[in-house]
């Protein structure tokens, strides 16, 4: 939003960035104002800010970070479950090769792998 500020100047609405460890210079010509210029701790020059335009498109802060915060939150949902489903997974194979090898055993015991296979005592 542009507004009209006094006879040649505009006023925006602006989203501001820059590193935590800085701070936006005061203005020399307007009180109260604040410029792009970024000051150290020492007030020595350190670089320049970033602006966006405050569009209703734009997300604040909070906003970006709430998002973020949920996105992690559904990543960590779905490893949960597919760990959930690789468990139960792995728990299904081992019945069935339980499974498997209890209705084996009768054979490998014989030493054969069927009824056919297995020769009596008189047949040796």
């Amino acid at each position: 939003m542009t507004t009209e500020h006094g006879p040649g100047m505009v006023r925006e609405n602006m989203i501001v960035e820059y590193p935590a460890d800085t701070r936006l210079s005061q203005s020399s010509t307007t009180p109260g104002g604040r410029n792009g210029l970024l000051r150290d701790e020492d007030n020595h020059l350190a670089g320049h800010s970033v602006l966006y335009p405050a569009d209703d498109d734009l997300l604040t802060r909070a906003e970006a970070d709430a998002l973020a915060d949920a996105r992690v939150r559904l990543t960590q949902a779905e490893a949960e479950a597919m760990l959930k489903l690789a468990t139960a997974g792995a728990a299904a194979a081992g019945i069935v090769v339980t499974a498997a090898a209890v209705k084996a055993a009768p054979y490998v015991r014989k030493g054969g792998a069927g009824k056919n296979a297995v020769m009596s005592r008189k047949q040796r």
